[in-house]
């Protein structure tokens, strides 16, 4: 079942402009009919439900980012960091809620991390593999210069050879000649 956005956001019981807003911020993908009107599956409208729930509870929507993978919600290792609206205890501890916070922090570090992680990783790969290219670069300019060296020194070789040759044939003809006369 699809729903408008008048009807999602009477669902997740906010305003149109929030869900846009929050489309927009958290980059979620959201699908659009062939008029270009965007349209809402259940899935969607629970993410929203979810989205509002961390709002209310104080999270800021970059926060709200690194729990999203892709748009959507990430698995947190069986972990119930927030509840629904509708099951969050009202004598919810300090304790409880220090404690729901600080796993929600951790979620967010290690994506974070892993996010540098591999960005460095990209940017090493990256810088190597410059490295190598002008490395190659070099080695066949190298190459290039020794293999023009060996060909000089073989023509030149085989002139000089060419040359004793010539003056070889030339003595013999001259004997030749004069072994005959």
């Amino acid at each position: 079942m699809y729903y408008l956005i008048s009807e999602a956001a009477k669902k997740v019981d906010v305003e149109t402009h929030v869900l846009r807003y929050w489309e927009e911020e958290l980059e979620l993908p959201i699908k659009r009919n062939e008029l270009g009107h965007r349209y809402y599956t259940k899935e969607d409208i629970e993410r929203f439900v979810q989205i509002k729930v961390w709002k209310e509870q104080g999270l800021q929507l970059k926060a709200i980012r690194l729990l999203l993978k892709d748009g959507k919600l990430m698995p947190l290792d069986d972990v119930q960091l927030v509840e629904p609206a509708n099951q969050i205890a009202q004598s919810e501890t300090r304790e409880e809620k220090m404690h729901r916070m600080a796993q929600l922090l951790q979620q967010a570090l290690i994506q974070t991390m892993t996010q540098v992680n591999e960005e460095q990783t990209k940017a090493l790969v990256g810088k190597y593999m410059d490295e190598l290219e002008k490395a190659k670069e070099h080695i066949l300019k190298e190459l290039n210069y020794q293999f023009r060296n060996v060909n000089e020194q073989n023509e030149k070789q085989l002139q000089q050879e060419e040359e004793h040759y010539r003056k070889l044939d030339e003595l013999m003809r001259r004997k030749q000649k004069k072994h005959l006369e």
